[in-house]
């Protein structure tokens, strides 16, 4: 494949830029793109691949920079430093030059082979999640993971099995209006379907790691937990932030103030000292903290108000009106 012929394709070509991010993988990097090579030049009519290396200190630049000069297909960025796998994604993101991107990890633990599948699905979808039916990771990882994708599609609604695989196909106007930074990576199928999108979900097969470590601990799912947090406020609430604050403020006003109450007619009812009643401070905090919660949501109102940066809305297509066109393309800019 010549350097020429990475171009944008026309609509009707099957055109994949595959967006790798990595962080120590050395001794995978031969190997996956030799056998991700491969299954591109058999299901696809133009490809790339774009390795993303976040930070690496094990001289993974320097196996992608071989393989560079050998295949013209092949790009790379190479950040000064770990700056986490949402910003890696981020700017493959930008670089990628086809209508399809899809993402897999460097650890080949997601294989190569299985990227057709997904490729295939999205005629249907605007974005294809991997399952990962039969994880080769310790039964901890497991366990974790399986309440992690319980608990997000309970609060999303969104309904994958395994919302945080590595392997995902998009269409471009998916990664247009979606915007990732922090940690938001996990999230991008519940803020896709925030917007619209269509879903899909491909079981995939899942191999043992072979080289290297699992960077899983403690702190990526306290992470993740603050990121759902995130996510919730950002696709429920963003433009009514005083509806969950102001919602959680009427709950802790409305029982403080059923404490107080109570207390109160039993003192004057039943002449009951409130000196030894905890639950007077107790329901008097209550009230104090619901009507804060409320204050902070008014706030919110006003802050979102002024800071608003995206759209209410998300477009399919428009009639062929070119003032009509250029203005929303023009209150569409600065997406990721």
């Amino acid at each position: 494949m010549d350097a020429d012929t990475l171009k944008p394709a026309d609509a009707n070509a099957r055109s994949v830029s595959v967006v790798i991010p990595l962080l120590d993988e050395r001794p995978t990097i031969e190997e996956l793109h030799s056998r991700l090579s491969a299954v591109l030049r058999e299901s696809t009519d133009q490809y790339e691949i774009i390795f993303v290396d976040d930070g690496s200190r094990d001289g993974s630049i320097d196996v992608i920079k071989k393989l560079r000069a050998l295949d013209p297909a092949v790009r790379y960025i190479c950040f000064r430093r770990n700056f986490g796998k949402s910003a890696a994604l981020a700017a493959g993101f930008r670089a990628a030059r086809f209508s399809i991107i899809a993402t897999m990890d460097a650890d080949l633990q997601d294989l190569p082979e299985q990227l057709p599948r997904l490729i295939r699905e999205l005629e249907d979808c605007d974005l294809v999640s991997g399952w990962r039916v039969n994880r080769n990771d310790k039964f901890s990882r497991r366990l974790a993971s399986r309440i992690y994708n319980s608990i997000t599609s309970l609060m999303t609604g969104i309904r994958l099995n395994d919302i945080n695989c590595g392997m995902k196909c998009y269409r471009r106007e998916v990664l247009d209006e979606v915007m990732i930074y922090g940690e938001r990576h996990r999230f991008i199928p519940v803020l896709a379907s925030h917007r619209g999108f269509r879903l899909g979900e491909v079981k995939i097969e899942h191999a043992e790691r072979r080289h290297g470590h699992s960077r899983y601990g403690i702190e990526r799912v306290a992470g993740g937990t603050f990121s759902l947090m995130t996510v919730i406020l950002l696709t429920r609430y963003t433009n009514k932030p005083l509806h969950f604050f102001g919602m959680m403020g009427m709950i802790l006003l409305a029982v403080g103030s059923a404490m107080d109450l109570y207390l109160i007619i039993r003192r004057f009812l039943f002449d009951e000292w409130l000196s030894n009643r905890p639950a007077l401070i107790i329901g008097t905090l209550f009230i104090i903290v619901g009507v804060q919660f409320i204050l902070f949501g008014l706030l919110a109102e006003m802050i979102a108000f002024s800071y608003r940066r995206e759209d209410d809305y998300s477009i399919v297509e428009t009639s062929e009106d070119e003032h009509l066109s250029r203005t929303l393309a023009r209150s569409g800019e600065g997406r990721v």
